[in-house]
């Protein structure tokens, strides 16, 4: 019995004890749900044993879904290893363990905790497993998280603002905006990421776009010194319109070639992100600032606001250094306009002046000093009282007071002023009113331009006029004479050509043969005289030769010597390397003669007569003094006189046919109208200077020529015959007639022909060969020229002989016969024909 109640109570504690024991647990569980902390203890293999009510609702279960659980039931396999792995490290070494990890509760939410575990051995001191607690520190990381993001919002913003107030620095540190530009793009490339940055400026009045300045990728057409139209599909385009800015990446980009073709090159230069601000100042768009870059979605909209900050803080300094650019522009166009004021003032000829109103000078150019004669320092304040007379003094003051009561600019008005040195000077003035910012008067301006050399030269004209009215009279005046002359010799060649012959017939004393003689002689001197006649109208034909002043000048000295007398000294002063000219030797000694005895006749008590040569060039000053003259290398040829010489109206005269200061029966008229008649014909020109008193001087100019001489080629001096066949043309019957006859004479077979088509006709019917073409020049329908090239066609070997009183044809319209042409001279003697026609067929 006592065995059985000692069992009995040892139940019964036994069962107290268990009682207690789960009161204590149930105490215990109790309180581990009052805990906050989530609690949980597993065994050894990972089986949670039991865990609080905040273990279990941290992970979104019920204890029962978690209890007799492992951690790969309740968490993802990936968190589980962690976990898995954390206890295999504490089994192994034991102690505690402390670390942050994540949960994931059942509804996917993630929860940070920190776990703190050790592990618990069994009441035989072998392991037990692990008990932990843990602490739920989302929520305060969730606050570390947003306490760090304002930290780092802080020191962006920090750091954005010192980048900032360092670009407000680069702006305000000069006026040099290339210079802005480049150290802009260095700092905020510490901002703003990008690839590119482009400075372009909006010109509204052109429509443009100008690319000032590129940083990084260039971009083709976008570079510095592009420029590009403001046209639809353009970033400027679009700017402009909404007055914000472009920002466009990511898929956005797809739609460039829709809406912004103008973009297109940044999409073919790989840019996949890019942000176009405008560039406002004062509320006017001066330019656009793009960042752009080959990073897709590189931009946020935090890049977007701060590209618009700096875009606004830039916008100023590049709208200052545009109002710069004008000013600079303006001042330069105001230099370079003040630049052209002051040159134009020192290099024009005129004087320039500005005066007050006291007539005073104020202002006033190079030229005008110099037109006075007055340096600068004495220039200043000079009156016009100073260089003027006193009527052109009380004239420039009627003149200015005019101006100064009317407002109305006088214009070209005449004056004369006096140097400083004395010499006085025509000028032409201009002057018109200064008036100061309130419109009041204060001086007068205006042109000084210098005339002396314009009155110098009016008059020189009115003179040239003179001469050229001169000219014209004696070329009218030759014209008739000419024709006269040319008239006049086709009648003496018939009556000259006519006596020779009725003196061949007549016997030695016949009483007929006296009277034709006379007549013969009177045809010689008539002839002279027609030969004087065409020499003034320059219609005779002259046999040109290149000669030597010099030697025809000393092959004349006796002959000149003889007709001057002994009471007049002959002086020649004769240039050692003097040129050569082209004239007829025998028209030239005229020239000579005829001067010489004008000389003679104006030195009754004797003098001097002096012939000189030189060699000279007539400049472009010489000729435009003188009517008709080319500029070049001439012979001048002197013939002067100490005589009675000539007043102005007999000079004006002289070379008239026809005029004469001598008395009735002593001269002709012919003799110096032969000598201008025979230069002008020459070519060259003839100028008489002479004074009452004073003698005279006559100067000729003659081209000069780089030739050899010519030799001199003399003819028979018998009247030949011949047997050769002789075509004649000549319109005049008569004359025509007479030449036939004599030529048949000689014993020449001839064919005679009226014109050139009648010659034509003759030359064609003719079987034999024609020796000799004589022609008259002149012709109706065909002159003597032509036909003989025309003629010279069948007959290649036929020589030919050219006649005339005078011709203008243009072979000899300027007095020149082409070398081996023959020539002869109406009228001509019977004898003279016969040996010209032998010396031709003989050639």
């Amino acid at each position: 019995i006592a065995g059985a109640i000692a069992n009995a109570l040892l139940f019964r504690r036994h069962e107290e004890a268990e009682i207690k024991i789960k009161e204590q647990l149930n105490f215990l569980w109790v309180l581990l749900d009052t805990i906050p902390n989530p609690i949980f203890y597993k065994d050894s293999q990972g089986k949670y044993l039991g865990c609080n009510r905040a273990w279990s609702e941290i992970h979104g279960l019920q204890p029962e879904e978690i209890i007799g659980k492992t951690v790969y039931d309740i968490a993802p396999a990936k968190l589980a290893d962690i976990y898995r792995q954390k206890d295999e490290e504490l089994f192994k070494n034991g102690g505690k363990q402390i670390y942050e990890a994540k949960i994931i509760r059942a509804d996917g939410q993630e929860r940070e905790v920190i776990f703190n575990k050790a592990v618990f051995y069994k009441a035989d001191g072998s392991l037990g497993g692990i008990v932990g607690i843990t602490t739920d520190i989302t929520e305060r990381k969730k606050t570390e998280a947003v306490l760090k993001r304002k930290e780092e919002e802080v020191r962006l913003l920090a750091r954005e603002n010192n980048i900032l107030a360092e670009i407000a620095r680069i702006i305000s540190s000069t006026l040099k905006i290339e210079e802005v530009y480049e150290n802009f793009a260095n700092e905020v490339q510490k901002l703003i990421l990008f690839d590119g940055l482009i400075v372009s400026i909006i010109n509204e009045k052109e429509n443009k776009v100008y690319f000032r300045y590129s940083a990084g990728l260039q971009i083709p057409g976008r570079m510095i010194g592009d420029s590009l139209p403001i046209a639809e599909g353009t970033a400027a385009a679009y700017i402009l319109q909404k007055r914000s800015a472009l920002f466009i990446q990511g898929e956005a980009l797809a739609e460039i070639a829709d809406h912004f073709p103008g973009l297109l090159p940044f999409k073919g230069a790989g840019i996949r992100s890019l942000i176009m601000a405008p560039l406002v100042s004062q509320d006017k768009i001066v330019g656009i600032l793009g960042f752009f870059t080959k990073k897709a979605n590189a931009y946020s909209a935090n890049d977007l606001r701060l590209a618009e900050r700096v875009a606004n803080q830039i916008a100023g300094a590049i709208a200052n250094s545009l109002l710069f650019e004008d000013l600079k522009k303006s001042q330069e166009a105001l230099r370079q306009s003040e630049e052209r004021y002051r040159s134009i003032l020192a290099n024009i000829e005129d004087g320039y002046y500005e005066v007050d109103l006291a007539g005073n000078f104020t202002f006033f150019n190079e030229s005008l000093s110099q037109m006075l004669g007055y340096s600068k320092e004495e220039m200043v304040g000079l009156n016009n009282r100073q260089y003027t007379d006193e009527e052109n003094a009380r004239q420039i003051y009627q003149i200015f007071n005019r101006v100064y009561k009317t407002g109305l600019p006088a214009k070209q008005f005449e004056a004369e002023i006096i140097r400083k040195d004395g010499q006085k000077r025509n000028v032409e003035l201009s002057v018109s009113l200064i008036r100061n910012n309130a419109e009041k008067p204060i001086g007068f301006r205006g042109i000084v331009r210098d005339i002396t050399e314009r009155k110098k030269a009016e008059k020189e004209m009115v003179e040239l006029q003179e001469q050229l009215r001169q000219a014209q009279k004696m070329e009218a005046i030759g014209q008739l004479a000419g024709g006269i002359a040319h008239d006049f010799n086709n009648a003496l060649t018939l009556i000259r050509t006519c006596s020779q012959l009725a003196l061949l017939d007549l016997k030695e004393a016949d009483p007929l043969k006296e009277k034709f003689e006379m007549i013969n002689r009177a045809t010689e001197q008539s002839a002279n005289l027609t030969r004087q006649l065409l020499a003034f109208s320059r219609r005779q034909v002259m046999e040109l030769k290149v000669v030597d002043l010099n030697n025809l000048i000393r092959e004349m000295d006796k002959m000149l010597r003889r007709v001057i007398g002994e009471d007049i000294e002959l002086v020649n002063n004769l240039a050692e390397d003097l040129g050569r000219v082209r004239v007829d030797p025998g028209q030239m000694e005229q020239v000579i003669i005829n001067l010489a005895v004008n000389a003679r006749d104006a030195m009754p008590r004797g003098g001097r007569l002096t012939i000189e040569t030189a060699n000279v060039h007539l400049d472009q000053g010489y000729v435009n003094g003188h009517v008709g003259v080319n500029p070049g290398d001439y012979i001048r040829l002197t013939v002067s006189d100490t005589g009675v010489g000539m007043t102005p109206e007999v000079r004006r005269r002289i070379f008239e046919p026809f005029f004469t200061t001598k008395e009735k029966g002593k001269g002709t008229g012919l003799g110096l109208s032969t000598v201008y008649g025979i230069v002008k014909q020459s070519g060259g020109y003839i100028y008489v200077y002479s004074e009452p008193g004073m003698g005279a001087t006559f100067k000729i100019y003659l081209p000069r020529i780089d030739e050899e001489l010519e030799k001199e080629h003399t003819g028979p001096a018998e009247l030949p015959q011949g047997r050769e066949t002789i075509l004649v043309v000549e319109d005049e019957k008569d004359v025509r007639s007479l030449i036939v006859q004599i030529l048949r004479k000689q014993g020449y077979q001839v064919i005679e022909a009226e014109s050139g088509a009648e010659a034509f006709d003759a030359c064609a019917n003719h079987e034999g060969k024609i020796s000799l073409l004589l022609t008259d020049v002149v012709m109706p329908g065909m002159s003597g020229r032509e036909l003989a090239e025309k003629l010279l066609s069948w007959q290649p070997e036929m020589k030919v002989l050219y006649m005339s009183g005078y011709t203008d044809d243009a072979m000899i319209r300027y007095g020149v016969l082409e070398a081996g042409m023959n020539f002869m001279q109406k009228p001509f003697s019977m004898e003279a024909l016969a040996q010209k026609v032998r010396q031709v067929l003989d050639q």
